[in-house]
This record gives C-alpha cells, sequence and structure tokens, in this order.
C-alpha cells in the first residue's frame, strides 16, 4: 500500500492473545493501532472470552477478531491468528503491553535490510500495573543474540517481530507447551537464522500479578523442550559441547530458584543491557 507521499509501505500482521477485556488490552490495540509507517492488520483473539463489539476498535477495519469459545491457551491463539495473518512479517504483543508507535516500522526496516536476520526484538521498558516506569529490563542487544539464547531468553516475546515463511518450516507454536512457548518457539526460529534485538526501547512491558508467566515450573515437558531446542542450537552454533552443558545445569538450577522465589524473575529486575560482540542491532 502507497503512502501519501507514494511510497511503497510494508504490512505488518499483529497478534495479540487475550483471555479478558480491561482497559490494559485496549490500551495494548491502541498502541497498535497508533503505529507510523506501517500499514497495519492486527488480530485480536479471544480466547474463552466474547468479544464486546461495542469496543470502537472492534469496528476498525485494521481489526481482525478470533473467538475462542472455550479457553484453548496462549499457543493456541497465536496459532490462531499465524492462520488469519495477511502479511508475510509478523509481530508479537501481549494483551497488557504497548508498543511504540515507531517500533513496526524500525523491525520492519531492520528485517528488509538484513535478510539474513529471522526474527528481530528490541530494549523493553518495564512498567508497573498503573504504566508507570520501572526501569529497562536486562536483555542483550546485538545483531545476532543465538549465543545468548543458549543460556537463557534474551527476547521479550513482546518485541518480537518474525517472518512468517520461517514460522511455518519450524511448525509455529507448540500448542502441547502452557509454558516456554515463546522460548522455545524463538529458539526454533534460531536454528533458521539470526535473531537481532534493536539496541532501543521499542516495548513496554507491565509487570504485575495476574500475568501469565509467573510460576513457570521447572519442571515437566517444557523443560525438557527447551533443553533440547539448547543442544540442537548449539550444533548448529558449533557451540562448546562442555560449557553448554554447564550453562544447561546453571539454568535449570536458576529455574528452581526463580520458583520458589529464591531470586526474582527476570521481568522483575531491571538493569543495563548487554551489547554483544556480534554487532549492534541499531537503527537502521
Amino acid at each position: 500500500m502507497p503512502d501519501d507521499k507514494g511510497r511503497n509501505v510494508r504490512g505488518v500482521s499483529v497478534i495479540i492473545p487475550t483471555v479478558r477485556l480491561d482497559h490494559w488490552l485496549d490500551l495494548a490495540v491502541e498502541s497498535i493501532l497508533g503505529s507510523v509507517g506501517v500499514d497495519v492488520d492486527l488480530v485480536v483473539v479471544h480466547d474463552g472470552v466474547e468479544p464486546d463489539r461495542a469496543l470502537s476498535w472492534t469496528n476498525d477495519p485494521r481489526v481482525q477478531l478470533v473467538h475462542h469459545a472455550n479457553r484453548r491457551g496462549q499457543t493456541a491463539g497465536m496459532q490462531s491468528g499465524l492462520a488469519r495473518a495477511r502479511f508475510d512479517l509478523i509481530a508479537r504483543l501481549d494483551a497488557d503491553d504497548l508498543s511504540t508507535p515507531n517500533r513496526l516500522q524500525q523491525q520492519v526496516a531492520y528485517l528488509d535490510d538484513h535478510p539474513h536476520a529471522v526474527a528481530v526484538g528490541s530494549r523493553v521498558m518495564r512498567m508497573s500495573a498503573d504504566g508507570t516506569d520501572q526501569g529497562e529490563m536486562v536483555l542483550a542487544v546485538g545483531a545476532d543474540v543465538r549465543r545468548q539464547l543458549l543460556f537463557q531468553n534474551v527476547v521479550a516475546h513482546s518485541s518480537l517481530m518474525f517472518r512468517r515463511d520461517t514460522s511455518l518450516i519450524v511448525g509455529g507454536y507448540d500448542e502441547h507447551l502452557v509454558q516456554m512457548e515463546d522460548y522455545d518457539f524463538i529458539m526454533r526460529l534460531a536454528l533458521r537464522g539470526e535473531i537481532a534485538v534493536i539496541d532501543e526501547i521499542l516495548t513496554r512491558y507491565r509487570v504485575h500479578p495476574q500475568q501469565t508467566s509467573r510460576g513457570a515450573a521447572p519442571w515437566g515437558p517444557h523443560i525438557d523442550r527447551v533443553l533440547a531446542d539448547r543442544v540442537a542450537l548449539r550444533r548448529v552454533l558449533r557451540a562448546g559441547r562442555a560449557a553448554s552443558t554447564i550453562k544447561n545445569v546453571i539454568w535449570c538450577g536458576v529455574q528452581y530458584a526463580r520458583y520458589f522465589r529464591i531470586i526474582r524473575p527476570g521481568y522483575e529486575r531491571a538493569g543495563r543491557r548487554v551489547s554483544h560482540r556480534s554487532g549492534r542491532a541499531g537503527r537502521p
């Protein structure tokens, strides 16, 4: 679609799964509809909650509503969203988070300029339930953060944009996983190409007691899957086996410490971002 100056504007499909209708969802939707420099296709997946047609944004022609009569989980919501997406670039946002107006435009430009990258995230600002900034999340930035993925998930799900064709190749989200589905998906994308994180805050992440990322158990199929993903990525990157094994042991220990609240989850901690030798993923 051309803009008012005749330039070609890229389209982005954004998927927001939700299990409730509230002011946070309205704000999340408005943040995407307020994006500049792109043609937005917003898919809001109502997972076990009835869409409210009285909400003004539900009648916006850029919005598609998907309804699961019964709650099926976030992975099923993402899969339903992918099935309805109109464009070849897909972005993700949680129903309680926010995107900056230029986020999608900058991520599109990055992927267009870096054909070897299959996905891109951004730096992320934490915010309280009332929207007050609480400090930046501790995340890696760079043109390729896959080696950091061997130790922990350094790409915030709400900041993610990826290529639809790559997501189809890796099979999309695994509906059998109810926890760590984002880490698993990002790791499988990483098997196909570079994962970048732009060195700019383009996403705001809301920390509150009801968020679904709290309390991931340190045992179960999601742990087994992530460990298998890490082995597969280690082989692709030709990383040292001994060092990777040590990282896996430490990571498993961290999951127990986090679950039993010995340490705080990463999304509750603020600090400086970390740049890596792979190069900085800055503004396009």
